[in-house]
C-alpha cells in the first residue's frame, strides 16, 4: 500500500465515531474489541482510499472487499443502515460527477454515520441509539457545510447554505422529538445550531481554516462526551421505548 497524505480531520472523525459507538453500547465483549480491531484498519484504509476514487484499480477493489468481509459476517441488518448506505451512495455518485462541495459534505456525514454501522456490528441498535447518532451526522454535516461556504475559493452562497443546512436540523429534530418525546436528545441539536448562528463569513486567507479544524474536532469531541452521558445517566436510567402515546397525541 503506497503511501498518502494523512488526512487528520477524516481520521479524527472516524475515532470519534468509533468512540461513540463504542460509548452508546452496553458493554464490552469479544465482539467489541473485534470491532475496534477492524475499525482502527479501516481507518487507515479508508484514508488511503479516499484519494483514489477516480482511479481505483484492482488492488483497490480487492482491498475493498477484504474490508467489508468483517461487516457482512457481523452487523445487524435493519432499517437504520440505509442512512449510511444513502450518504456512501451520494458521495460516490458525486465524487465521479466531480461535484466537490456535495463530496466533502456527503463524504463527512458518512464516516459519522460508521458510528451506526460499528453499533450495529456489536448489538442491535435502539431508537435512542439511532438518534442520538442521528444528530452527531447532522453536527458533522453542519460542519462541513460551514467549511465549504467558508472557503475563499467556493462560489457558494452564505444564506442558501446556511438555510439548507439548517432546514435539514430542523427536520431532524422534529423527528427526534415526534419519536422519543425526549428533550436530552433535542438538547444536542444545540451544537448545530450554535454553530450554525456563529459561522460568520467566508475567510480570506487559506490557512485560517486549520484554526476552524480546531474548533470543530474539539466541540466534536464535547459532542461525545455530552451524547455518552446522556445515553447512560439519562436515558438508561428510565425504560427506553418507542413512545407510542406521544406520536399518537402529537399526530391527531
Amino acid at each position: 500500500m503506497q503511501k498518502t497524505p494523512m488526512a487528520h480531520g477524516l481520521m479524527s472523525s472516524l475515532i470519534l465515531s468509533l468512540v461513540l459507538s463504542l460509548g452508546l453500547s452496553s458493554k464490552i465483549s469479544i465482539i467489541s474489541l473485534m470491532v475496534i480491531i477492524n475499525a482502527i484498519i479501516d481507518i487507515y484504509c479508508f484514508n488511503y482510499l479516499r484519494l483514489r476514487i477516480n482511479k481505483i484499480k484492482v488492488k483497490d477493489i480487492a482491498l475493498v472487499t477484504l474490508l467489508l468481509i468483517p461487516y457482512i459476517i457481523l452487523v445487524k441488518l435493519t432499517l437504520y443502515l440505509i442512512l449510511p448506505v444513502s450518504l456512501l451512495i451520494i458521495y460516490l455518485a458525486s465524487s465521479l460527477r466531480k461535484k466537490y462541495v456535495l463530496t466533502n459534505i456527503s463524504g463527512s456525514s458518512f464516516l459519522s454515520s460508521m458510528s451506526l454501522v460499528w453499533l450495529s456490528m456489536i448489538s442491535y441498535v435502539k431508537t435512542y441509539q439511532f438518534l442520538i447518532i442521528l444528530s452527531w451526522i447532522m453536527f458533522t454535516l453542519t460542519l462541513a457545510s460551514i467549511v465549504e461556504y467558508k472557503l475563499p475559493f467556493r462560489k457558494i452562497d452564505k444564506i442558501k447554505t446556511v438555510g439548507y443546512t439548517l432546514s435539514l436540523v430542523v427536520i431532524a429534530i422534529a423527528l427526534t422529538y415526534l419519536i422519543s418525546g425526549n428533550y436530552y436528545l433535542v438538547t444536542l441539536y444545540l451544537f448545530p445550531l450554535i454553530a450554525l448562528s456563529l459561522s460568520g463569513n467566508k475567510i480570506i486567507n487559506i490557512k485560517e481554516i486549520k484554526k476552524i479544524g480546531r474548533i470543530g474536532m474539539y466541540s466534536s469531541i464535547l459532542f461525545v462526551l455530552i451524547s455518552i452521558f446522556i445515553y447512560h445517566l439519562l436515558i438508561l436510567s428510565t425504560p427506553i421505548a418507542l413512545n407510542i402515546i406521544f406520536i399518537h397525541k402529537a399526530l391527531f
